[in-house]
């Protein structure tokens, strides 16, 4: 964003859309108190108070609405700049009133995620948490809202700050040395004295990877897919889950030729659960390419359900079963006693009849999974390209460190670096704008 846009006053509905009782317009910029003052009349804006307010156009002098007003000067607002908050009657007709009023003042109509884009650049908050504040809007599930909310307040950046900490003990012990190397003060040596902070450190950046799946899960969903032949019953289950025709049932096989997704809220995380086309040999092309599609839902799938009709015969663990996943015979209304084996579970999603049975095993799957006394640190992509970067750095600096010790400072700078970027203290403008673009234009 360039200087001059983030000059540049803005506003946008920060509320959702729709008729309501209450809307809520956010001003920010260093004409927000200038221009709602000239909307009431030059009355008093005091500071972090609630005042009712007739809002008036000053350009045609006709009145929009009354308002809640609401001011927090810079730099201790959101944003870091001034901001006034609208607190309007919620219809459309308002707010496209008072919108149209603060246009022809001259401000500007905000770009998505503008708000925390500017509150990122101000120092408000880090990379980090702006990710934990649109995460935080976006959370379906309590799990999503507690990982958020922990991003959001900071202890991921607590985290990162450790790490740095330890990072940086050890480049300053590095460089010394490369600066006095004659110094006899400190005993040991280069390694004994700095090996084992880089080792801790890396444990503590392998074992934030190792949850970084559990991180991703819980924000983007747990995935199940559902896999089997034609008319094993897959999109009646997927119905019946999803309490409403989601997928199309029929008796014709190869209906379903596409991946199709419900999800579901179970123990708190966000459950995906994606009837897939049924498995056979074919030549219809579009069929051909459902069923490829089919078993690249179900390789990435964190669970599979492997449906059999039951009037087929025992079902069997096909190449794509890996442990944890369910045998499921369906159709179980249409033989008095199925005969199942172990683990297997024996359905019908027409009359109900173990689906209850079948809940509660996925329920155990994903707690299994998910559960941890402490939430993960990592979520993103972004997150864990970062951490790896920094393991490798820590790892080369390791390698250097008695032989080519300036090699090694390097490579602990470049590790600092990286963890940096985890914070967003280096990011490129078009990494910025990947991430901030995403966000609603209200925020």
């Amino acid at each position: 964003m360039s200087k001059q846009i983030h000059n540049e006053t803005i506003f946008a509905l920060a509320s959702a859309r729709g008729m309501a009782g209450v809307a809520v317009l956010r001003i920010s910029g260093s004409f927000a108190h200038k221009t709602v003052q000239n909307m009431i009349k030059n009355k008093s804006l005091p500071e972090r108070y609630a005042k009712l307010k007739t809002l008036i156009c000053p350009i045609t002098d006709t009145v929009l609405d009354q308002a809640l007003v609401l001011f927090f000067a810079q730099p201790n607002s959101f944003t870091g700049e001034d901001v006034v908050e609208l607190h309007c009657h919620g219809s459309p007709a308002v707010i496209e009133a008072v919108c149209a009023s603060l246009s022809k003042q001259g401000l500007r109509l905000a770009e998505p995620g503008e708000f925390s884009r500017r509150a990122f650049g101000n120092g408000r908050m880090d990379l980090v948490q702006a990710e934990g504040l649109a995460d935080l809007i976006d959370a379906k599930t309590e799990k999503q809202r507690q990982q958020a909310l922990a991003q959001m307040a900071g202890e991921v950046s607590q985290q990162v700050a450790q790490w740095r900490k330890l990072l940086l003990a050890a480049i300053a012990r590095v460089e010394a040395e490369i600066d006095f190397p004659d110094e006899e003060d400190v005993a040991g040596t280069l390694a004994e004295q700095v090996l084992p902070g880089l080792r801790q450190l890396q444990e503590l950046l392998q074992t934030q990877l190792l949850e970084a799946k559990r991180g991703q899960t819980i924000r983007n969903g747990f995935l199940i897919a559902l896999i089997g032949p034609v008319n094993a019953g897959k999109s009646t289950l997927l119905n019946a889950l999803a309490g409403r025709e989601r997928a199309i049932v029929s008796d014709i096989p190869g209906t379903t030729r596409d991946v199709i997704e419900v999800d579901l809220r179970i123990a708190g995380f966000m459950v995906s659960v994606a009837d897939t086309a049924g498995l056979r040999e074919t030549r219809d092309k579009i069929e051909q390419e459902g069923i490829r599609r089919s078993k690249s839902t179900a390789i990435k799938a964190d669970m599979r359900l492997f449906l059999q009709d039951v009037q087929t015969g025992e079902t069997q663990k096909p190449d794509l079963y890996q442990p944890g996943d369910l045998l499921v015979q369906s159709k179980a209304d249409l033989q008095k006693t199925p005969k199942i084996k172990g683990d297997e579970l024996s359905i019908s999603a027409k009359t109900g009849t173990g689906i209850n049975q079948l809940l509660a095993r996925i329920e155990q799957r994903v707690i299994a999974q998910l559960a941890a006394t402490e939430l993960p640190a990592l979520s993103r992509l972004r997150h864990i390209k970062a951490v790896q970067q920094a393991i490798e750095n820590l790892q080369l600096a390791e390698q250097e460190l008695e032989k080519m010790p300036e090699l090694a400072a390097e490579h602990l700078r470049a590790a600092s670096q990286n963890l940096a970027v985890l914070l967003g203290e280096m990011n490129t403008e078009q990494v910025l704008g990947e991430i901030f673009s995403g966000f609603c234009i209200g925020k």
